[in-house]
């Protein structure tokens, strides 16, 4: 059953139940405040012919005070004949019942009902007869029947009004899935990735969901492309190390026996490309890891300070670190941290020749860590694009520095999983700041 077809139905049978349910209660409520009057009416009726005439047998004296088609019988004691004065000889079936207690009966006389109310006559404390008053109710009993009739009438008016707005609503609920379901058969089908219009702005759960769904679309979308993107440069920075070792392994096979010098350039030359496919199948590896982290409570100074004295060993030049506090605890992962810090170090080190500096400061509860060199610099054009994988601002000196291209990329993406932010300042010939800042949780 369609969703559309379900909505129809619950609705018109909630609906239908709903005023099955309000129609008994207000024809039961009109019943019972009728009866209600009736029997206050009988027993003034009573009252009153006790407080006038008494147990009497004249019917001069209470005629007047007889109900409309109904009856008086007096009980002159509980053995004694009972005197009845009506002009309706069907009441007369009536039971005769003596009593000690006021009460109220509702019978019925040849396919009526009578609503009888017998009331006892005391005088000094001792029950000298009953008064006892009946009358039909036929009249209740029309207008409850029209006024069901009336309420079964507007029901069925109102399930057939619900009915069509049920329809309408059913489309106005469903429009915007249907369109979304029929934008993924198109999307399955010609492989395009496609978004759902949304003419109006409703601010609704259906245009929420509506506007959810071409924003995952469009996330998809743009993962998909940086897919391709991805392994078409991934290929082709792996297009160039295999060629080159292909060449030196095919000139080693021709000539690489008979002369050493060809021999031990070839060989060089596949180590060296070998090594930089290793660099690079390390990083691919990296960028695609999606490993849990490892967070713990780490003094950041010291690890700064301990990767600045290992470059400063490697590169024989002087990476300074400038800290403000000089004892930082932050949890984070430790080794994930020194990764981004050996990659910004790395990359300083790489495009300038003066001394490299980290300088680490607390401002506001925000730990900020900043990478400084006075390097070549980075064009401004060139800033915006400098974390995407396999982005080179000069493709020549990339290559003269050893680089892939996927550095910058991989601390952003370390950087994101930590909960941080990172974001360079560069000016060509100046130099470049690489700035990291971390939200600190007291």
């Amino acid at each position: 059953m369609k969703i559309r077809t379900k909505i129809q139905w619950y609705s018109m049978l909630f609906l239908t139940v709903m005023l099955l349910m309000l129609s008994a209660l207000v024809a039961i409520a009109f019943f019972w405040l009728s009866l209600q009057r009736e029997q206050e009416f009988l027993e003034e009726q009573a009252q009153l012919i006790e407080e006038n005439v008494g147990l009497t047998s004249r019917l001069a004296d209470i005629e007047p005070m007889i109900p409309d088609d109904g009856m008086v019988r007096i009980y002159y004691g509980k053995e004694n004949v009972v005197s009845p004065f009506t002009e309706e000889e069907e009441l007369l079936a009536l039971e005769t019942k003596y009593v000690s207690e006021d009460d109220f009966e509702l019978s019925k006389v040849d396919g009526e009902y009578v609503l009888t109310y017998r009331l006892p006559v005391k005088n000094k404390g001792q029950q000298q007869g009953v008064i006892e008053v009946s009358q039909p109710i036929e009249s209740v009993i029309d207008h409850l029947v029209m006024l069901i009739v009336v309420l079964l009438a507007m029901s069925l008016f109102v399930i057939l009004i619900s009915i069509f707005a049920s329809k309408r609503l059913a489309t106005l609920i469903l429009k915007p899935v249907s369109i979304m379901s029929r934008t993924m058969v198109e999307i399955e089908q010609s492989g395009q990735f496609k978004k759902i219009p949304l003419p109006d702005k409703t601010k609704d759960e259906l245009e929420q969901m509506g506007a959810a769904f071409n924003r995952m679309m469009a996330r998809l979308e743009q993962n998909y492309y940086q897919q391709q993107q991805f392994l078409s440069d991934a290929s082709h920075e792996l297009k160039t190390p295999i060629t080159v070792i292909e060449s030196y392994a095919s000139l080693l096979k021709r000539w690489g026996k008979e002369e050493a010098d060809i021999q031990e350039e070839a060989v060089e030359a596949i180590h060296h490309e070998a090594l930089r496919m290793k660099e690079l199948t390390q990083n691919l590896l990296q960028v695609a890891s999606r490993n849990n982290l490892s967070i713990e409570e780490v003094e950041i100074v010291s690890l700064c300070r301990q990767v600045a004295r290992n470059f400063s060993q490697t590169s024989n030049r002087i990476v300074q670190v400038i800290a403000k506090p000089e004892e930082v605890i932050y949890e984070t992962d430790a080794n994930r941290f020194e990764q981004v810090l050996i990659i910004l170090v790395d990359n300083a080190l790489k495009y300038s020749e003066t001394d490299v500096t980290v300088s680490i400061e607390v401002v506001e509860e925000v730990l900020m860590i900043r990478v400084q060199d006075q390097g070549i610099g980075i064009p401004k054009q060139d800033i915006p694009h400098v974390f995407e994988r396999f982005y080179r601002v000069d493709p020549s000196r990339t290559r003269s520095t050893g680089g892939s291209g996927l550095g910058l990329s991989i601390a952003k993406s370390i950087v994101d999983s930590l909960g941080g932010r990172i974001a360079i300042e560069s000016e060509v010939g100046v130099g470049t700041t690489v700035n990291i800042s971390f939200l600190i949780k007291f």
